[in-house]
């Protein structure tokens, strides 16, 4: 009987048909498909880049019915008043750095752009001197808004308004 199996296992073996290999599936894409298109450039901020303005502070009288700081009333302007300049760096992600010089001392610009608008934050050089702000928004191609600034100890306000322009590269 063990002999009879055997034989039966053996011519089993002999007709199993041989199937024939599958066709080897290709790795690679067809060459065509491997060609992807360049990458669409990206666009660059309107507010990236350098930027200039200038500014003439004058006097900012704050006027109170009744009470207030008896300096500002007595405040004649001439000190901390006239011309100056800033230059503005502004990156791609909005963030602004820059100077400013002239009536207010010289100044540190930091801040931000966002949308069509600009709010950048003017700190002095040396202790005690004017500090403000710039709100500014787009106007065409420019930058506009007012510049407000006070002395160290607030008793001086002053106010401007700004323009900034791109700097011609």
């Amino acid at each position: 009987m063990k002999r009879a199996l055997l034989l039966l296992l053996l011519a089993g073996c002999r007709n199993e048909t041989k199937s024939e290999p599958a066709p080897p599936v290709p790795t690679a894409a067809p060459a065509s498909a491997s060609v992807s298109a360049p990458a669409a450039p990206v666009d660059k901020p309107w507010f990236e880049g350098a930027w200039q303005g200038t500014f003439d502070a004058a006097l900012y009288r704050i006027e109170m019915p009744t009470g207030g700081v008896k300096e500002w009333k007595s405040d004649d302007g001439k000190q901390a008043s006239g011309k100056g300049q800033l230059a503005v760096e502004v990156s791609a992600d909005g963030t602004a750095s820059g100077v400013a010089k002239g009536a207010l001392g010289e100044l540190t610009v930091s801040g931000r752009f966002e949308g069509d608008r600009a709010a950048l934050s003017l700190a002095p050089v040396t202790p005690g001197g004017f500090q403000g702000v710039i709100l500014a928004a787009r106007s065409g191609e420019d930058l506009k808004g007012p510049l407000s600034a006070s002395s160290g100890d607030s008793l001086q306000v002053r106010r401007a308004d700004v323009t900034l322009s791109r700097v011609a590269k």
